[in-house]
């Protein structure tokens, strides 16, 4: 079978990447750990670990209602711990009454310290503001992360069993689209015209799964994150199949400012 029919092209590094990570363990008999993946890069890697009998991959990020996530692909005698995913949950503490922090502020502060995305988990804000980060980072960041927006922070490690919940609202809703295109897709999600649907790609204020994409006619796919600048985030949950009328039915989640 040839596993790169079933994704996309620009997908073909994490493709390498996975199948490689699945050759190690089978070949060594020993759990691989990932850096934290999105919900499509998890799907990708489910997908390729079902081609390898004798393997099975575990997922965690903190929390299971938490969307990004490492992944031991492992021997089938192999049930990981919470310590084997090597990730630690992080509270910053700030003067709430004269400054407000976003997911936004405390993603770029962690970014201009020259720590990748993918060496950072959910990033959890409500009355306080939790992150979860690969441990080897853990000392780094204690040093580096003092100020947020000219505010200084504390931080300090605490147990997941102490992870709050987001303030953030996701609303599900199930339709029929006419097509799995982008713009039609962003059209109902945005609710508003396909020709603004059309301006917003073109205009580059959208991406999938944090890429930037321009292409109007780019198919959407089961656990594709999607950002749009002025709107906010959705998630396609599922590819429902076709209607009696031959219209496309999925399920997908929005979190809208």
């Amino acid at each position: 079978m040839d596993i790169y029919q079933h994704f996309r092209k620009e997908e073909k590094e994490e493709i390498d990447l996975f199948l490689n990570k699945c050759e190690i363990a089978e070949r060594n008999y020993q759990h691989v750990l990932t850096d934290f993946l999105d919900p499509r890069e998890q799907y990708i890697l489910q997908t390729i670990v079902g081609g390898f009998d004798e393997l099975n991959v575990y997922y965690f990020g903190g929390d299971d209602k938490l969307e990004r996530k490492r992944a031991i692909i492992a021997p089938d005698y192999f049930v990981p711990t919470e310590e084997d995913y090597e990730i630690v949950l992080i509270e910053l503490t700030y003067p709430s009454k004269f400054v407000k922090l976003t997911h936004r502020n405390v993603l770029g502060t962690i970014m201009s310290l020259g720590i990748d995305r993918n060496q950072l988990g959910d990033i959890i804000v409500n009355d306080r503001i939790q992150f979860v980060l690969t441990k080897r980072f853990e000392s780094y960041i204690m040093m580096e992360l003092t100020k947020i927006k000219g505010a200084g922070i504390k931080l300090s490690s605490i147990p997941f069993g102490n992870m709050i919940q987001s303030s953030e609202n996701w609303i599900t809703h199930d339709i029929t689209v006419s097509a799995m295109r982008l713009d039609v897709i962003i059209k109902h999600i945005t609710n508003t015209s396909r020709t603004i649907s059309k301006k917003l790609i073109e205009g580059k204020r959208v991406k999938v799964n944090h890429r930037e994409i321009e292409s109007v006619d780019f198919t959407v796919e089961e656990n594709d994150l999607l950002s749009i600048k002025g709107y906010g985030r959705a998630l396609i949950i599922a590819n429902n199949g076709e209607s009696k009328k031959g219209k496309i039915r999925i399920t997908y989640r929005t979190l809208f400012k």
